[in-house]
C-alpha cells in the first residue's frame, strides 16, 4: 500500500513536471519566433537599404502613387459601406494629394539623389546602425523601469491597496483613491523626455557621422569609423544639455497633451467643454508637429557643428528662409519612401512568422486557435520596430545631407565629386533658373 502510494506521487510529481516543461516550451517557442523574427528583419531591413541604393527615383515614385491608391481605396470603401461624409472627405483630400504629387513629381530627381547620398554615407559607417539599436535597447529598458516606478506610485499613495480591497469582496466597498495628479504629470514628463532624449541623441550622432564624411571622409569611411566615436562622445557630452533643452520642450507639450486627452475622456464634460477640450487638444498637437519638425533640423546643426540648441535654432531659420519649400519637400518624399518600406518590411517578416509557425507547429501550441494570428502579429510589429530604427537613421543621413548642401556644396564636389555630380545635375533640372552651379 505505502509502495503504491508512493508511485502515485511519483506519477503526479512526473505529471506536475511535464505539465511545467509544456509551458516552457510554450514560452520557447515565443523566444525562438522573436528570435527569428528579428533575424529576419535585420536582413530585410539591409536589402532595403541595397533597393533603395539601386533605384530611389522608382521606389520616391511608387510611394506617392501608393500613397494616392490608398486615399482612393478608403473613399471607395467608405462609399461602399454608404458613409456619404467620409467618402466626401476622401474625395476631396485624393484630389487634394493628386494636385500635390502633380506639383512635386518633378522634383523628384533631387529627392532621388538625396536619398542616394544619405545611403552612401551610413552604409560606408555601418556602427551607426548598431549604435542606434543599443540607444533603443536602453530606451526599452528605461520603459521598464518607468513602469515599476508607476506601480510603486500607486501602492505609496494607497491606490493600489484600495482596488486590492475593491475587488475582493471584503466586508464595505473599497474608497476609490486616486494617485497625486502631481506624481502622474512628473512621471509622464519624465517618460516622455527621456524617450525624445534618447531619440534626438540618435539623430545628432548620425548628423555627426554623416557631416563628417561630408567635410572629412576619411575619418567616416568603415563600420568603427573614429568619426562613430567622436559623434558619440560630443552628442553625450558637451552636446547633451542642448538635446535634453530641445526634447523637454516637447516633452511639455506630450505631456499636456496626455492630460488633455485623459479630461476629453471624462464623462461628465458637457459640450461647451468637450469643444474647448478638443480645440485645445488640437492646438496642442499642431505645436507639437511644429517643435518636432523644427528640432529635426536644428539637431542636424548641433551634430555637425556643436551648436547650441538656440544657436542651432537660428540657423534653421536662416535655412528654411533661403530653402524653405525645396526642403520640406524633399524630405517629405523620401519620408514617404521610408515609411513604405517599414510597413512592407513589417508585412513581409509577419509573414516569415507565419512560416515559421507552419513549419514548427509545437512552438505556439498552447495558443490554440490564436496561433496563426499571434505569429503574424507579434512577428510584423517586431519588423515593424526593428526596420523603423533601421531607416531611422537613414531618414536623419538625408536630412543631414540636405543641410550639408545647402551649407557647404563645395567642400562636397571636392570630396565625392560622383555624388556631388549626381545632386548638383538633380538641381539643375528641379531648378535650372536659380541653380547657382
Amino acid at each position: 500500500n505505502i509502495h503504491g502510494q508512493q508511485q502515485q506521487q511519483q506519477q503526479q510529481q512526473q505529471q506536475q513536471e511535464d505539465g511545467a516543461m509544456g509551458e516552457m516550451t510554450d514560452y520557447t517557442g515565443l523566444i525562438y519566433l522573436t528570435l527569428i523574427a528579428a533575424a529576419s528583419s535585420f536582413i530585410l531591413s539591409t536589402l532595403s537599404l541595397s533597393i533603395m541604393t539601386a533605384c530611389p527615383k522608382f521606389l520616391i515614385q511608387l510611394s506617392l502613387l501608393f500613397s494616392l491608391g490608398l486615399s482612393l481605396l478608403m473613399t471607395t470603401v467608405s462609399f461602399y459601406y454608404q458613409q456619404y461624409i467620409a467618402g466626401a472627405f476622401g474625395i476631396l483630400f485624393f484630389l487634394l494629394a493628386c494636385c500635390y504629387a502633380c506639383c512635386v513629381w518633378r522634383r523628384i530627381p533631387f529627392a532621388a539623389a538625396n536619398l542616394n547620398t544619405g545611403l552612401t554615407a551610413v552604409k560606408m559607417n555601418g556602427g551607426v546602425f548598431v549604435t542606434s539599436v543599443v540607444i533603443t535597447v536602453v530606451s526599452f529598458g528605461y520603459l521598464v523601469i518607468w513602469m515599476v516606478a508607476l506601480v510603486g506610485v500607486y501602492d505609496a499613495t494607497g491606490a493600489g491597496a484600495a482596488i486590492t480591497s475593491a475587488g475582493g469582496g471584503g466586508g464595505g466597498g473599497g474608497e476609490n483613491v486616486q494617485p497625486s495628479w502631481g506624481y502622474l504629470v512628473l512621471l509622464l514628463l519624465a517618460l516622455y523626455w527621456t524617450q525624445q532624449v534618447l531619440a534626438n541623441t540618435i539623430h545628432v550622432i548620425v548628423a555627426g557621422v554623416v557631416s563628417t564624411w561630408w567635410f572629412a571622409p576619411d575619418e567616416a569611411s568603415s563600420c568603427c569609423s573614429v568619426a562613430i566615436k567622436d559623434s558619440f562622445v560630443r552628442a553625450t557630452t558637451t552636446s547633451f544639455g542642448s538635446i535634453c533643452f530641445g526634447s523637454l520642450l516637447v516633452a511639455i507639450i506630450q505631456t499636456l497633451r496626455s492630460m488633455v486627452e485623459s479630461a476629453r475622456q471624462d464623462n461628465s464634460n458637457d459640450g461647451c467643454a468637450a469643444f474647448v477640450l478638443c480645440l485645445v487638444d488640437c492646438c496642442l498637437q499642431c505645436l507639437q508637429g511644429i517643435l518636432e519638425y523644427f528640432n529635426k533640423f536644428a539637431y542636424i546643426y548641433v551634430g555637425m557643428y556643436g551648436y547650441s540648441y538656440l544657436e542651432a535654432g537660428k540657423n534653421v531659420m536662416t535655412l528654411f528662409h533661403a530653402r524653405g519649400w525645396n526642403i520640406i519637400i524633399a524630405d517629405d518624399l523620401v519620408s514617404n519612401t521610408l515609411s513604405l518600406f517599414t510597413l512592407i518590411g513589417g508585412g513581409l517578416v509577419g509573414c516569415v512568422g507565419l512560416a515559421t509557425n507552419a513549419a514548427f507547429p509545437s512552438w505556439l501550441a498552447g495558443f490554440e486557435g490564436a496561433a496563426s494570428g499571434i505569429a503574424f502579429g507579434f512577428s510584423f510589429l517586431i519588423g515593424i520596430v526593428i526596420t523603423a530604427i533601421m531607416l531611422s537613421v537613414v531618414d536623419s543621413s538625408v536630412n543631414t545631407v540636405l543641410v550639408s548642401f545647402a551649407e557647404a556644396p563645395e567642400e562636397f564636389q571636392q570630396n565625392h565629386p560622383k555624388l556631388s555630380g549626381e545632386m548638383r545635375d538633380a538641381w539643375r533640372l528641379v531648378y535650372p533658373a536659380e541653380c547657382g552651379f
